[in-house]
């Protein structure tokens, strides 16, 4: 971009901030997550430190908070309220404390600092004025300067105290949370009601304590974890956590003194993984120095103090611009819409690529080349674009029109009829297009599929471009010496992938049928399929009527099935590769000890994949579902587990470990 460009992005970027700063702060209706506003603050923030130029004091990156509330009275804090900056990663971790040693030995200070982390919890920040042990005053933050007296609604909460043990005059720091269990049933009462829905336990602390009504605070259980004290003098900030405790307060129990960051790194990891199972949101880790008396010396920039630092997890939700819209082809023939992206770092990983899933969404989104897009991934699901950022869209951005033939073999596209519809997706119908021949491939060798382990996506592309396989059977007859020598491979990885290679030759006939790319055939309906013919030439030659008695295959699936093996191509195909592979008959090698009961699965397990205790609580004769509802006989837990635990309080259902579940078994 030149001068002119960058002077415009920083202008919209602005007012694009504030837009949705009254949103939040003013009016407390925010319409996009903090994560995306934090994308966009720190792409603002990115742009000014570049061109200092086109910083301004007025910039929302030097403002600590937003305007406090009209309807409640406004209150000035006794001292400034900050907020800490953010890092999101352990070399800016690292960097920050370099900044602060170097800092401090320019005051003449060798002693290193250690630290307290503390749990960053998703809440709204109160603030709460002690005068001789008794609660006068609670406020919100506000700006950091003025905030909204809550003191009445304060006072119905529960882990507050109201009389301190001592007549100290002192302002304690805490940030009021609900719990996860206490949202949905405040949620559920509020549907029926027809009132708009609390959007996470942050949005409903927050909306709790500016309720007008203090019984409708005090109904809803609100809590506050306190965590700071202004006006007392202590060694340390483990033992200004300590006093807390003391005098009575709710303190997180979740912290810990760390000597060095790589200490503090190993905390945060524990805690990004363990997050989710909590009874309230947590978005990082608060990193704090531990002694008090370099907090002075390190003193505060225009906007935080220099003594502490919020390690932020990675964001599942951010903003970037999408650069192009280009179509990919699947194994089907289905044309898949994707956004190529300006590179930006979601949940751990940088994503340039998410997919627009279909023409129909497009339209709905109205995302357009050029856009400002918010996007999201959970776990290793493919990133996608949720929400456009209108008010940034350049000018003269044009509709996306779909092409109308395929990108890869230049047929015609169609919509399919389905029922009295037509298909969200367009597709390409010609049988020989590479690039479903390609996909096909890819899905073959997949982990559910063939499970061929070295043999991935790029791999594959690579392999058939060379000539190397042409068809899934051709990929048996690969040899060392074919490998050995191309582009990272040497001799023991080429030797290890044949290896692989050798072991796929014995597969399942449940997996064999899922590796075949049959549409509408996905690893459950493969199982099923296998368990009631018990061999693929049974499969290969079964009726429509014959498929539609199997329980849970419907018409769609069974018209599938039958399209697929009477297809010419498909039969040669499988000739092929019967030479190759040995298909195993099904069967029920365990007893049915779990017959009629069904699991659900939820975190890591100690010994077993998920795939792997799935495998086996089939084996036995149980189902596997992947959410828990009123029919879940048992959640089985690992590490972790986020909401299912709550589900299964709701439902009354019962949690297992693993070593429980292979006692049922033995």
């Amino acid at each position: 971009m030149n001068k002119a460009q960058i002077q415009k992005r920083i202008e919209e970027l602005r007012a694009e901030l504030e837009k949705h700063r009254v949103l939040y702060h003013v009016h407390d209706a925010p319409v996009i997550s903090d994560e995306v506003y934090d994308s966009l603050m720190r792409e603002l923030d990115s742009l000014e430190r570049e061109h200092p130029e086109f910083d301004t004091p007025y910039s929302p990156t030097h403002r600590v908070g937003g305007e406090p509330l009209a309807k409640f009275k406004k209150v000035t804090h006794d001292i400034r309220q900050w907020s800490f900056d953010n890092v999101f990663s352990f070399e800016e971790l690292t960097e920050w404390e370099e900044r602060n040693v170097n800092l401090l030995k320019k005051e003449g200070i060798e002693e290193r600092p250690t630290y307290v982390a503390e749990m960053k919890i998703d809440g709204l920040k109160v603030i709460m004025t002690y005068r001789d042990g008794a609660l006068v005053r609670a406020a919100t933050r506000g700006n950091g300067e003025v905030g909204e007296d809550i003191t009445e609604n304060i006072k119905t909460v529960r882990s507050i105290p109201l009389v301190l043990a001592e007549k100290v005059s002192i302002t304690v720091i805490g940030e009021a949370w609900m719990k996860k269990k206490d949202l949905a049933r405040i949620n559920k009462e509020r549907e029926k009601e027809g009132l708009p829905l609390y959007a996470n336990t942050r949005n409903l602390a927050a909306g709790t304590l500016r309720q007008l009504d203090p019984k409708i605070v005090a109904s809803r259980n609100i809590q506050i974890f306190a965590y700071d004290i202004e006006g007392g003098h202590f060694a340390s900030q483990e033992e200004e956590l300590q006093t807390l405790l003391d005098f009575g307060f709710l303190v997180n129990k979740d912290h810990k003194v760390c000597k060095i960051l790589k200490e503090v790194q190993a905390f945060y990891d524990i805690w990004k993984e363990k997050r989710n199972a909590q009874d309230y949101g947590i978005d990082g880790v608060v990193i704090k120095v531990n002694e008090r008396k370099l907090w002075d010396a390190l003193g505060y920039t225009a906007k935080a103090p220099r003594a502490g630092i919020a390690y932020k997890f990675p964001a599942e939700e951010v903003a970037t611009k999408l650069i192009s819209i280009s179509c990919q082809v699947g194994r089907t023939g289905a044309i898949t819409p994707i956004a190529n992206l300006e590179p930006v770092l979601v949940a751990g990983s940088v994503v340039k690529r998410a997919t627009l899933h279909n023409e129909d969404e497009i339209k709905r989104l109205d995302v357009r080349v050029g856009d400002t897009v918010s996007l999201r991934k959970a776990g290793d699901v493919i990133p996608e674009i949720f929400d456009v950022l209108k008010d940034l869209r350049p000018k003269g951005a044009k509709e996306f029109v779909m092409p109308t033939k395929c990108p890869e073999c230049d047929s015609v596209l169609v919509r399919e009829t389905v029922g009295k519809n037509q298909s969200a997706a367009w597709y390409c119908k010609n049988s020989d297009c590479p690039a479903k021949h390609l996909e096909g491939l890819i899905h073959f060798v997949s982990k559910k599929g063939m499970n061929i382990e070295g043999l991935g996506e790029k791999i594959v592309e690579e392999f058939r471009e060379l000539g190397l396989i042409t068809d899934q059977a051709s990929i048996f007859t690969l040899k060392k010496e074919d490998i050995a020598g191309l582009e990272g491979f040497g001799e023991k990885s080429a030797e290890n992938l044949i290896t692989s290679i050798q072991t796929a030759r014995t597969v399942s006939l449940g997996r064999f049928l899922y590796s075949l790319g049959i549409r509408h055939v996905g690893e459950t309906t493969a199982k099923d399929i296998a368990k009631a013919f018990k061999t693929i030439g049974a499969i290969s030659h079964a009726t429509y009527e014959e498929l539609i008695a199997v329980e849970g295959i419907g018409e769609v699936v069974a018209r599938s099935i039958v399209d697929f093996f009477q297809n010419k191509s498909n039969q040669d195909m499988l000739e092929e590769l019967l030479r190759e592979v040995e298909v195993e008959e099904e069967k029920r090698k365990g007893t049915q000890k779990l017959a009629g009961l069904t699991f659900v699965i939820t975190g890591s397990l100690p010994t077993l994949s998920r795939d792997e205790a799935k495998d086996l609580i089939e084996l036995y004769g149980g189902k596997v579902a992947g959410s828990v509802s009123k029919n879940t006989d048992y959640l089985l837990v690992g590490e972790g587990g986020g909401s299912k635990r709550e589900d299964a309080k709701k439902y009354g259902t019962k949690v297992i470990t693993e070593e429980e579940m292979i006692n049922m078994v033995k």
